[in-house]
């Protein structure tokens, strides 16, 4: 209920609020200029931890102002100085320097990939689709989709051994979809772009390496505790997950992240694919990463919990005789992706609070940007 009043306020601002976007206002950046842009400040001020509608009104009162100054023309400078007071009289002005760190982001267009690993229905796509909107991120780039289309156009490439385990089998699919979404990959990297891809075709070790190739390592009581919560042994209080949030989340933000693109399968491929990999590989290494802002994600769920989501899982119905193998299947493949929790953020899910994940989401991608603008 209180998601559609929201909804309902946002479209009534929305309405009555294009006719601001008529008037074109210059802003002065060194010897450029660019267009003030609503969208764009609504944007940095949510990342800045302030509530969506509040940056919605906060953007649109300094439009205002300026329409109404007729300030038709103006620098970066006067524009910040706006920008802070309107913050202040709104009651963020704890969140002035958390937005010109953010700001100094934007501006310098670093790219930024948000990758949100998983076994299927865990909800990475509900939490991609969340974290997309409170941070203003466009593009969510779906390995699900990719492979659809994928299929569509050469099914004969996923004809597996059947001999082969479920495990073995999935990590070729894995590979195979990550020469799928190398171009978007590319793109977003060399032209200082936002995305967030998610799904369950997709590895860390086929995706992200530390820049020192040292990948950050888990103690053995992190470890216990995680096997611990997946299992059913025990069930992750909110301080529980907090404390290793906190642990392996300092020692993957410490560590800086790169793109990769995994080496051909002498194997699996034969000489014209082989070289098209490489090609792949060359273009990607071409691209200075040491500015990108990295970030991997591993929502994890209790084998209970797990169970519940396949159940009801409404758009992918699952026959209640098979229910049980699915699970089985599931929860191999995340004890497959835990093996390379090194490269990535893990989240223990509160299946009952979607907010409490996507704020700790929230909060770690802003730590992440405030770090890298240090």
């Amino acid at each position: 209920m209180m998601s559609e009043v929201n909804e309902r306020k946002i479209l009534t601002i929305t309405k009555n609020d294009n006719v601001l976007d008529l008037v074109k206002i210059k802003v002065r950046l060194d010897e450029h200029f660019y267009i003030f842009s609503r969208f764009m400040i609504s944007r940095m001020l949510t990342l800045s931890r302030i509530k969506k509608l509040d940056a919605i009104q906060i953007a649109k009162d300094i439009k205002k102002q300026l329409i109404d100054r007729n300030s038709l023309e103006i620098n970066s400078n006067e524009l910040e100085a706006i920008i802070f007071q309107t913050m202040n009289k709104f009651g963020y002005q704890n969140n002035i320097q958390k937005y010109q760190m953010v700001s100094n982001f934007y501006r310098h267009r670093t790219p930024m990939i948000i990758i949100i690993f998983g076994a299927p229905s865990i909800g990475k796509s509900l939490l991609a689709n969340n974290l997309a909107e409170r941070l203003n991120i466009s593009n969510v780039l779906q390995t699900d989709i990719v492979e659809m289309v994928m299929r569509s156009i050469n099914p004969e490439q996923f004809n597996y051994d059947q001999n082969e385990d479920f495990i073995t089998k999935f990590k070729k699919n894995c590979r195979l979809i990550r020469r799928g979404v190398s171009t978007d990959i590319s793109k977003c990297l060399s032209e200082g772009k936002a995305v967030i891809i998610e799904g369950s075709a997709a590895m860390p070790e086929y995706y992200l390496e530390a820049i020192d190739k040292q990948d950050p390592q888990d103690d053995e009581q992190q470890l216990q505790l995680i096997t611990s919560f997946t299992q059913n042994d025990i069930k992750l209080k909110k301080p529980q997950r907090k404390d290793l949030l906190l642990f392996n989340q300092q020692i993957k933000l410490n560590t800086q992240f790169k793109i990769i693109f995994p080496q051909p399968d002498q194997d699996l491929e034969d000489d014209q694919q082989i070289q098209k990999h490489l090609k792949l590989c060359k273009d990607l290494n071409k691209i200075d990463q040491s500015h990108s802002m990295i970030l991997g994600f591993l929502p994890i769920l209790s084998r209970n919990d797990h169970l519940y989501n396949i159940e009801n899982n409404t758009s992918k119905k699952i026959p209640k005789d098979l229910i049980e193998e699915k699970l089985n299947q599931y929860q191999s493949i995340q004890n497959e992706l835990l093996k390379q929790r090194s490269k990535c953020i893990l989240l223990p899910i509160n299946l009952h609070n979607l907010e409490e994940t996507l704020d700790t989401m929230h909060d770690i991608i802003l730590q992440k940007i405030l770090d890298q603008s240090i």
